[in-house]
């Protein structure tokens, strides 16, 4: 139910930005996208505070730290791996074609915007655990900031002209989250093997697909507290990963593929990032793919959890 609700009320900021560029009741100033940026950063330094105010998340780091990092990454190669693969064998070679060769120094450029993204989360949290006048910081702050943007993006939307309708039929953004599920649980397999770990709790780990906020706890609440905790820092260092790949991806032509790496967050946290990066046209397909791992992350979870 909560993941209903969730969906309803982001799709809810959506259509009102959406109804209200379309009916002209949204000046058109031209300080959108400024307003896009300066949200983007307040949202990123939210997550990392929000991280930071955490009880005995040092403790977390340092005991799980390992598995944590290495269970992030193996589901983002595997996703990256698996839409590759998808892309290749439905016909989309086209996505790779590119108006002249990426030199190196034009794909290093690319970083520059994530990392510079990836400062205000590291700021945020520094801030979260050793600044005490933070302290008055709440969750959902974090939550006006992402329908902020959730509205800014719907009129975006609107006046670049994006068509839900002609992109919901598109065979692509459907097979962009069949791709993020099966790469992301055979490279959180792949790696829980190496780590001794049981293939279903491997598999549940896996199945968080960037969403922190619940994975873990669904794990906490069957018994097993470490590894809940192991669940979400997984999550959030794939979000962290995201962040850092999503522009790069863009950069080189493979929006789809930075999607998939989104995971579950592209409806919500990682989509400014996705609309900024990939364009506005990207928008519908993150929506669909975000939504869509959603749904399944309190099935998964719990299902594979029992497997042992």
């Amino acid at each position: 139910m909560e993941t209903l609700t969730s969906l309803l009320i982001i799709f809810l900021f959506l259509i009102a930005g959406m109804a209200g560029a379309h009916f002209k009741l949204i000046p058109n100033t031209g300080y959108l996208d400024k307003s896009m940026s300066i949200a983007l950063a307040a949202l990123l330094f939210s997550m990392g505070l929000r991280i930071g105010l955490l009880d005995s998340v040092t403790d977390r780091l340092l005991r799980i730290g390992l598995l944590s990092v290495s269970v992030a990454v193996g589901t983002v190669i595997g996703t990256i791996l698996v839409t590759v693969l998808f892309l290749f064998l439905h016909g989309g070679v086209k996505v790779f074609k590119r108006n002249g060769a990426v030199s190196a120094g034009s794909a290093l450029a690319g970083l520059a915007e994530p990392l510079r993204l990836l400062m205000f989360v590291c700021a945020g949290f520094l801030c979260g655990m050793f600044v005490p006048a933070f302290s008055w910081f709440r969750d959902e702050y974090t939550t006006y900031l992402l329908y902020a943007l959730l509205f800014l993006i719907g009129v975006q939307m609107v006046r670049n002209e994006v068509d839900l309708k002609r992109a919901m039929l598109h065979p692509v953004t459907f097979l962009v989250p069949a791709a993020t599920v099966i790469g992301s649980l055979g490279g959180g397999l792949l790696v829980g093997l190496c780590f001794r770990i049981g293939a279903g709790k491997a598999l549940s780990l896996a199945a968080g697909f960037g969403w922190y906020s619940l994975s873990g706890v669904l794990i906490t609440e069957m018994g097993d507290p470490v590894l809940g905790a192991a669940a979400f820092l997984i999550n959030v260092i794939r979000e962290t990963i995201a962040l850092l790949l999503i522009p790069f991806m863009a950069k080189i032509n493979l929006a789809p593929v930075a999607i998939g790496i989104g995971g579950a967050t592209t409806m919500d946290v990682t989509l400014p990032l996705i609309e900024r990066s990939c364009g506005t046209d990207h928008v519908p397909l993150a929506i669909v793919n975000g939504a869509a791992l959603s749904m399944l992350v309190p099935f998964f979870v719990p299902f594979f959890y029992t497997l042992g």
